[in-house]
């Protein structure tokens, strides 16, 4: 009894209490999968004045396959996100120089990272979340 006891105690203790919900979309530039882009999703009351601060809200991020799909992870609680409204930061880099793990230019227009002025938004639910393509533009 004791020995189950202490399995339910840190059975407990490791369940999180952030509750995730699956989210999946799809990024596009020119029209074509972009493959190799990262997607972050940043709580849009960060941006309000009225949030709380940027540490204390996850930011859900995922990285686009070579069909443009991705899908959100947020550390440390696992797949998926929480239910809110997100500004949607979108990069994705090319290295200039295969010799230099440093060098690198962005293959998107810089307006698609703006955190200080974002135009791309999404909408986190309960349930299942497909959210509509991203196509973005030069």
């Amino acid at each position: 009894m004791a020995l189950f006891s202490l399995l339910l105690h840190v059975t407990a203790c490791k369940k999180s209490s952030v509750k995730l919900y699956p989210v999946k979309g799809k990024v596009l530039f020119k029209g074509q999968p972009a493959e190799g882009a990262q997607v972050v999703f940043r709580p849009a009351a960060e941006n309000a004045g009225g949030g709380s601060p940027a540490a204390a809200q996850p930011n859900p991020f995922g990285d686009v396959k070579a069909d443009g799909t991705f899908s959100l992870r947020t550390e440390p609680y696992g797949e998926g996100a929480p239910v809110g409204d997100y500004n949607v930061m979108i990069t994705w880099f090319t290295r200039t120089d295969p010799d230099d793990p440093l060098s690198s230019k962005s293959k998107l227009p810089v307006k698609y990272a703006d955190q200080s002025n974002p135009i791309l938004k999404a909408s986190v639910k309960e349930g299942d979340n497909e959210i509509p393509p991203f196509d973005l533009k030069p």
